[in-house]
């Protein structure tokens, strides 16, 4: 099932890019991006149609992991339609309200579901059998009576957690957007920056990382999505899924900081290479 999902999720990054790269308003250009990843999810569930998982842990591993990780690009996209199409046409002081409104309707579905959201924070795993088989119960405070839900298919705590970790996508996107607000950029995506990433994206996600754990952005406040989505945006770059990438990175046999230790080795050799008077 891993080699089917990684296929399928380098298969959703190429049509997001693909639909990126294309010349359309910034709201047609969201919109298509969620028509690709619903695509994307059909197929997911017609070829789970049926299928009969290995034990619980990998049951747990696809309700966890692997559908969120689809189901979340999705509801991003959708809500975030929603909300750059009812954005108001107006001064810069109304815009900022309504983005400060949304976000508060997002804080009240955080609330909501509080134990799978603290959960989800902590990265924890222990409750991983409790919360996220076939027959798992929700964990909201507020019980949730959505009956629509197909059992082989979907669970309420999966579900629900796609939608945090869409939220919480969707909130960094609004705070980029009130930070370019206070600094008099257009917020239409009129502004797009010129410079581009052409180095890889787990490079540019280690750098985000290394500066992060270093504290170098906002005297360590800002956190590594908002570091990402700083540069993702100076730099017209989207990088997925840096959560999987950084796991990654962890585990790599020869090297765990392979750009950091590039870029050392460059600027050193650029010093020597001055010091000689090339």
């Amino acid at each position: 099932m891993k080699a089917f999902i990684d296929t399928l999720f380098v298969e959703m990054e190429e049509s997001l890019k693909r639909v990126t790269k294309e010349t359309f308003t910034e709201l047609q250009t969201v919109e298509r991006c969620g028509r690709a990843v619903n695509g994307i999810l059909i197929k997911l569930k017609v070829s789970m149609s049926g299928y009969q998982f290995k034990n619980l842990e990998e049951e747990v591993l696809f309700f966890k992991e692997y559908k969120p990780m689809f189901l979340k690009e999705l509801i991003f996209y959708s809500e975030l339609t929603y909300l750059e199409s009812k954005k108001p046409i107006g001064k810069k002081e109304q815009v900022k309200n309504y983005y400060h409104h949304m976000m508060d309707q997002m804080q009240d579905f955080f609330a909501r579901n509080h134990q799978l959201y603290i959960y989800h924070q902590l990265d924890r795993s222990d409750q991983d059998e409790l919360l996220f088989l076939k027959d798992s119960k929700p964990v909201s405070l507020i019980p949730d009576y959505t009956t629509d839900f197909d059992p082989e298919f979907s669970t309420i705590n999966s579900s629900n957690l796609a939608k945090i970790m869409a939220y919480e996508d969707l909130t960094e996107y609004i705070k980029k957007r009130l930070v370019n607000l206070d600094m008099g950029f257009n917020t239409s995506g009129a502004d797009k920056s010129r410079h581009e990433w052409t180095d890889s994206k787990s490079a540019l996600i280690e750098l985000a990382y290394a500066l992060h754990s270093r504290g170098a952005v906002n005297h360590g406040k800002s956190d590594v999505k908002m570091i990402i989505s700083i540069m993702e945006s100076l730099f017209n770059v989207k990088v997925g899924n840096f959560y999987r990438t950084f796991q990654s990175m962890r585990d790599r046999k020869k090297g765990r900081t392979i750009f950091l230790d590039s870029l050392k080795d460059s600027l050193v050799k650029r010093m020597d290479d001055t010091d000689m008077g090339y």
